[in-house]
């Protein structure tokens, strides 16, 4: 089977490795110019660290795990409010847990298939048709793909969901706040923070810092906002930043001054992608395409992974029969997805409470999650892989 994908992302990797595996011919296109380096710490469990397991990936992984020792609850003004033991927290997943940044396991995952698959950066999908035989995709650079199966793995704005599928307002739903990340050099000022992750969380915004490799600094940004801005440039960006986190103290106002070199400066709404249908005749759709369930969930990448691995599993079990397979994956997928993305709405208001009186509550069971008698209590919920 000859397979285009579109977007070298996690999804798109991490289904390139396994179609190649099972012997199928298989190409990736990516508008990036290259490997992406932008993007925020992540906590991979659930699904993806299952896949890990499988495709024998986590020696690799811990490679690229950053140790950290608490997390700090901090105050406005830069006091610790309370500090959690981090290997407390990881207790509720019984240790089957890593953090690492999104940029270092695509990475990782692009180091499995070079030699084997060929990646085109810096080109896009334009236009596609198909019938029962193929799909015959125009790309950005003016050549012609023919194959037996598209995918998007192209990400929550999906091109090839859009040409497919339709217009972006039918599945994409903000969830009514903004969402902004970048690197920095690390200075003086930020000599504190050290194997610590650091989140000031106050009514309806929340920042964090924390240190990486290669003596930088990474942040994360999240605040509620009415309306839906998808498309802010960079400048436009860090306006908005200051405009919701300027008052604040500490080492901030540094922070956000970084902010304005940033080379990696990534910035968006926090939304979900809801479809009752992943495919379509010979288009499948993977990752934040098709499933995103937004930061609030925690698991993103794990589920790129997770539907990556099912759709080629789905292939290797259904002989060669393509409408099987799409059809096994969509029921395998949707409805564990759909269970993730309502949780996730739910936890919202405790992600980041809108009220001092909710934001207290928060602080309190955090404070108590990490206590003996409640972690028994409060496991994680997280998807596993179809049986």
């Amino acid at each position: 089977m000859n397979v285009l994908i579109v977007g070298a992302g996690i999804a798109g990797l991490t289904l390139a490795d396994q179609l190649d595996r099972e012997g199928h011919a298989v190409e990736i296109i990516e508008k990036s110019p290259g490997l992406r380096t932008e993007g925020y710490m992540m906590d991979f469990f659930g699904a993806g660290y299952d896949v890990a397991e499988k495709i024998g990936l986590i020696e690799d992984l811990r490679t690229i795990h950053y140790p950290i020792d608490s997390l700090r609850v901090k105050n406005a003004d830069g006091t610790t409010k309370y500090s959690l033991n981090y290997q407390s927290l990881i207790k509720l997943l019984d240790g089957r847990h890593f953090n690492f940044m999104r940029g270092d396991l695509e990475r990782v995952l692009y180091e499995r298939i070079k030699e084997r698959v060929q990646v085109t950066y810096g080109t896009s999908i334009d236009s596609l048709q198909q019938d029962d035989q193929e799909v015959h995709a125009v790309l950005s650079n003016g050549t012609e793909r023919r194959c037996d199966l598209l995918v998007g793995a192209d990400g929550i704005h999906s091109k090839v969901r859009r040409l497919a599928f339709g217009e972006e307002e039918k599945f994409v739903h903000s969830m009514g706040y903004q969402t902004a990340a970048y690197t920095f050099e690390k200075t003086p000022e930020f000599n504190d923070i050290s194997r610590t992750f650091d989140t000031i969380t106050e009514p309806g915004r929340q920042v964090s810092i924390y240190p990486i490799r290669g003596d930088r600094m990474a942040t994360f940004f999240l605040y509620s906002k009415q309306g839906s801005v998808r498309h802010h440039s960079h400048e436009e960006g860090i306006k908005e930043l200051k405009k919701h986190f300027g008052d604040m103290g500490w080492v901030i106002p540094d922070t956000l001054q970084k902010g304005e070199l940033a080379d990696d400066f990534y910035f968006d709404d926090v939304a979900q992608v809801e479809m009752e249908k992943w495919t379509k005749g010979r288009v499948a759709l993977v990752g934040d395409a098709c499933g995103c369930v937004s930061l609030v969930a925690g698991q993103g990448a794990s589920l790129a992974m997770a539907e990556a691995y099912t759709l080629a599993h789905c292939f290797a079990e259904s002989k060669g029969n393509i409408e099987k397979a799409l059809s096994d994956y969509d029921t395998m997928m949707i409805p564990q997805v759909a269970k993730v993305q309502r949780s996730a709405r739910k936890f919202a208001d405790y992600f980041l409470p809108e009220t001092k009186w909710k934001l207290m509550i928060r602080d309190v069971t955090m404070r108590a999650s990490v206590l003996p008698v409640i972690r028994n209590f409060a496991k994680f919920k997280s998807v596993r892989l179809p049986k």
